[in-house]
C-alpha cells in the first residue's frame, strides 16, 4: 500500500478499494453515494482497525455528517505538511477537537457509518 496509508494504519492489512474519482454510484442502507469520490478508500477485510495520526498536529474537528447518513469523522491538521487529513466513516473516535497528537495516537477506528458498504477509512 502507500507510504500515507501504512502511517495511517501502522502497517495492519489494508487495501485500495476506491480511488479518487469517477466511479458508479452506490446504494447503501444511508442513500446513494456520488458518482464521484471525493477522496480515496481502504478497505480493512472487514476489521475495525486503529487509525493513527501520521506524525504531530491538532485535531481541529470531529463529530458526525449528518448530511451524509451520520457518518463519523475526524480532521487532523499536520502544520509541518501543510495538509489537512480526514478520517471518515469511522466506527468511533478517540480524539477531540483542539488535542494535540503524534504518530502514536489512535485516532479513531475504522467503520461503516454513513453512506458506507463495508468497514474501511475514506
Amino acid at each position: 500500500m502507500s507510504e500515507l496509508s501504512n502511517l495511517i494504519f501502522h502497517g495492519k492489512e489494508h487495501k485500495l478499494t476506491s480511488p479518487y474519482g469517477r466511479r458508479a454510484v452506490i446504494n447503501t442502507s444511508a442513500g446513494a453515494t456520488s458518482g464521484f469520490h471525493n477522496g480515496v478508500d481502504y478497505g480493512t477485510f472487514g476489521k475495525k482497525i486503529p487509525q493513527y495520526a501520521i506524525e504531530d498536529g491538532e485535531v481541529i474537528s470531529v463529530g458526525k455528517d449528518e448530511a451524509y447518513g451520520n457518518a463519523l469523522y475526524v480532521w487532523v491538521k499536520y502544520p509541518r505538511l501543510g495538509i489537512k487529513l480526514l478520517h471518515y466513516h469511522l466506527d468511533s473516535y478517540c480524539v477531540k477537537a483542539g488535542q494535540k497528537v503524534t504518530e502514536k495516537t489512535v485516532l479513531g477506528y475504522t467503520g461503516k457509518t454513513g453512506r458506507a458498504t463495508g468497514i474501511h477509512l475514506h
